[in-house]
């Protein structure tokens, strides 16, 4: 994104050239490197010429990680706020005895389903194509080109049911879409009708393997960013304390804590 480049290109600009070195005494380090304000002095060690250019590779690397996450977590958080607002639903047939489904807490769903709603809803008499038919959704793109099955479509099929299964149902199709390709949803009905049980092991599934994705996601986004910060260490400042003394809290030492860094800037 916009802001995301523009932070980075402050954070390499301020590599390149750090802020107040021209109002500085000259350091220690700068003292016995000999060096100026230049990208690439003369008198760098190739081992530190490569760390700078792999810290460019990883600082750049990352910004289309971080626009990723940064898009993903809050559609993840608004499709959790919605399916907790579906926690009062109507049951289909309430005040009777029912089966429950039987649903994992990892679903992250706010209450268990009854099997009588699940079933309903597999059991819908229209195919996926025909509620693609019946039900456009013309605001989603796949839906009103390719003929996928929208989730409002699916919905509006299954209008008289409980709507956080429904919302189960459709999640089992895919993970964290609300779109999905009509034969994938179809071939999935079949499976249910045939042993309901397969909604609840396919709903966790799906659940399990998005927030793995976006958790990995984070991960590689974090070390991405320290390998970047790993690489500048090593190319603009080798010689600061903090560095070294990062696991003795060496990065917050008000002695050689991160502040100091331009001290040792060459």
């Amino acid at each position: 994104s916009i802001p995301m480049l523009k932070f980075k290109i402050a954070v390499v600009f301020a590599m390149v050239v750090p802020l107040g070195r021209g109002f500085a005494p000259p350091t220690r380090t700068t003292q016995r490197r000999g060096s100026c304000c230049g990208l690439l002095p003369e008198d760098l060690s190739p081992e530190e010429v490569s760390a700078r250019s792999q810290a460019f590779i990883w600082l750049f690397g990352a910004s289309g990680a971080a626009g990723v996450a940064r898009s993903a977590f809050p559609k993840m958080f608004r499709n959790v706020v919605a399916i907790r607002s579906l926690a009062d639903g109507p049951l289909s047939a309430p005040g009777e005895e029912k089966e429950m489904l039987g649903l994992s807490p990892l679903c992250g769903y706010p209450r268990d389903l009854a099997a009588k709603d699940v079933r309903k809803i597999v059991a819908n008499p229209f195919s996926v194509e025909a509620i693609v038919k019946k039900y456009p959704v013309p605001d989603v793109y796949l839906a009103a080109t390719k003929g996928y099955l929208a989730y409002d479509a699916y919905k509006a099929a299954n209008a008289d049911v409980d709507p956080l299964a429904v919302r189960a149902v459709f999640d089992c199709f895919n993970v964290g879409t609300n779109v999905v390709e009509p034969n994938v949803a179809q071939d999935k009905l079949k499976r249910y009708q045939a042993d309901l049980t397969n909604v609840r092991d396919d709903l966790l599934y799906s659940k399990v393997r998005g927030w793995a994705a976006i958790l990995t996601l984070f991960f590689l986004l974090g070390f991405a960013d320290v390998e970047a910060f790993t690489h500048a260490y090593a190319g603009w400042f080798p010689d600061w304390p903090g560095g070294r003394l990062w696991l003795q809290g060496g990065l917050w030492d008000p002695q050689v804590g991160i502040t100091h860094i331009p001290d040792y800037w060459i």
